[in-house]
């Protein structure tokens, strides 16, 4: 009778890991989604860019740092493509805008190409840690 007693609490103990694996769990996904949400804050960059139908070469800079800069055209949903340059600068490349940058820098250079169809808008995301900072670039027609 005794190896009964024995089973039951060897049966218990696997069933309280068993719960507080399952807790465990729970709460390291609810810290991974607290954790992972982005605010929009101003990190000192211009809100608004514009380039004449020319195009052209303009530097963005502020006294805060960024590590990361992304294009997005928030009517198609879709984003450019991140590459690394020989000097080790970053760049991120989308339909007719360009953005070079230095990783942890504070400025910026946005590279429009020339525009003979109708007025354009992307969006420039500067993330800084879970931080970001949105720059609408506009591009005339005429």
């Amino acid at each position: 009778m005794g190896g009964g007693k024995f089973a039951s609490r060897i049966c218990q103990k696997q069933q309280i890991m068993k719960s507080l694996r399952v807790i465990f769990a729970l709460l390291l996904s609810l810290a991974f989604i607290a954790c992972g949400k982005f605010t929009e804050v101003d990190l000192g960059y211009p809100k608004r860019i514009e380039f004449s139908k020319d195009g052209g070469e303009k530097v963005a800079r502020s006294d805060n740092h960024f590590s990361n800069a992304e294009i997005h055209d928030y009517k198609s949903g879709e984003n450019g493509t991140p590459t690394t340059l020989e000097d080790g600068a970053h760049c991120n490349t989308f339909k007719w805008l360009r953005v070079e940058y230095q990783p942890h820098s504070t400025e910026i250079k946005i590279i429009a190409e020339p525009n003979n169809d109708t007025s354009r808008k992307l969006h420039i995301e500067l993330y800084s840690g879970y931080e970001y900072q949105v720059i609408e670039v506009i591009q005339n027609a005429n």
